[in-house]
C-alpha cells in the first residue's frame, strides 16, 4: 500500500483541483501497481478534507454498476463515491464551476434507518427504504481528460460532481421488480436515451446492498435519511451552456437540470 504522505499529497491535489476547476496527474501514472486499497485510501483522505472545510456528508453514489460495461473494460467491481451538501443543486447548474461535466439519470434510494450489516441483501433493502426517487448526477473528473483508469476514478470519489433529486415519488418500500423494470427516458432536448432500473447491478436494491456491504468492510454505514445514487441508467450527455436535461419515469416522476454560464 502507498505511504500516508503520498495519500495525503494526492488527496490535497484533488481537493484543490475540485475547488479551483483545475486538474491533477493520474495516480495510475505516478504509482506503480496502484491498488483498490490505495485508491480508497486517497478517497477517504479527501473526504476528511471536505469535513475539515465544514461540508456535510449526505449520501453516496455508485459507479460502474453496469455488468456489460465492467466486462467490456475488464473491471472487476463497481465503485462508489461520497455525496456532500455542497454538491446538491436546486435544478440549476453554473457551468463555470466545473471542468468537463457529463450528466446521467439514476434511481435514488433514501434510507429509512441506518444500514450497517455486512450481509444485508437486496430483499432487506426493499424494507429499509424511506423512499425512492429519480435523480440526475453530474460527474466531473478532476483529471485533464476522460482517459483515466477505474482506480483513478475510485481515488477521485467516483467523479462525483453535482446532483439533483426530485421529490420522492415512491414513499416507503417499493416492489423490487417495479424498480428493476422502471423505464427511464433522459433527454437533452434533441436526443432521448432510454434505460431501465435493471442497468444498476440488475436491481437498484441490489446496488444499495452491495454498497452497504462494502461500507461495512471499511467500518462505515449508510445513515438514516442519506441518499444513494444507484448508478447511471443511460449513456451520459455532455453538459453544455444553456442546456436543459430531463429525466422522466412513469414510476418515479421527473428530475430536471438547467445549465447557465459558459466554459
Amino acid at each position: 500500500m502507498i505511504d500516508n504522505d503520498t495519500v495525503d499529497a494526492i488527496a490535497h491535489e484533488l481537493r484543490r483541483a475540485e475547488l479551483d476547476r483545475g486538474w491533477c496527474a493520474l495516480p495510475s501514472e505516478r504509482i506503480s501497481g496502484l491498488t483498490w486499497a490505495d485508491a480508497r485510501a486517497i478517497a477517504r483522505r479527501r473526504d476528511a478534507l471536505r469535513l475539515d472545510d465544514g461540508d456535510t456528508l449526505i449520501g453516496y453514489k455508485l459507479g460502474w454498476t453496469s455488468q456489460a460495461m465492467r466486462e467490456a473494460l475488464n473491471i472487476d467491481r463497481p465503485n462508489w463515491g461520497t455525496l456532500w451538501r455542497s454538491q446538491v443543486l436546486d435544478g440549476q447548474l453554473d457551468l463555470g464551476e466545473l471542468r468537463h461535466p457529463k450528466a446521467e439519470p439514476e434511481i435514488v434510494f433514501i434510507a429509512a434507518e441506518p444500514i450497517d450489516s455486512p450481509s444485508v441483501t437486496a430483499d432487506d433493502i426493499g424494507s429499509l427504504a424511506e423512499g425512492w426517487a429519480l435523480g440526475i448526477e453530474v460527474v466531473d473528473p478532476r483529471w485533464a481528460s476522460y482517459d483515466f483508469t477505474w482506480l483513478d476514478n475510485t481515488a477521485d470519489n467516483s467523479s462525483a460532481g453535482r446532483v439533483v433529486v426530485a421529490g420522492a415519488a415512491v414513499d416507503g418500500p417499493a416492489d423490487q421488480q417495479d424498480l428493476v423494470d422502471a423505464a427511464i427516458e433522459f433527454s437533452d432536448g434533441t436526443t432521448t436515451r432510454r434505460g431501465r432500473g435493471s442497468a444498476a447491478m440488475g436491481s437498484p436494491a441490489a446496488a444499495v446492498a452491495w454498497l452497504a456491504q462494502s461500507l461495512a468492510q471499511e467500518g462505515e454505514r449508510i445513515e438514516k435519511g442519506q441518499w444513494v445514487f444507484t448508478g447511471g441508467l443511460t449513456a451520459p450527455f455532455d453538459v453544455a451552456a444553456g442546456g436543459l436535461y430531463t429525466a422522466r419515469s412513469p414510476r418515479l416522476g421527473k428530475a430536471q437540470l438547467s445549465v447557465r454560464g459558459s466554459t
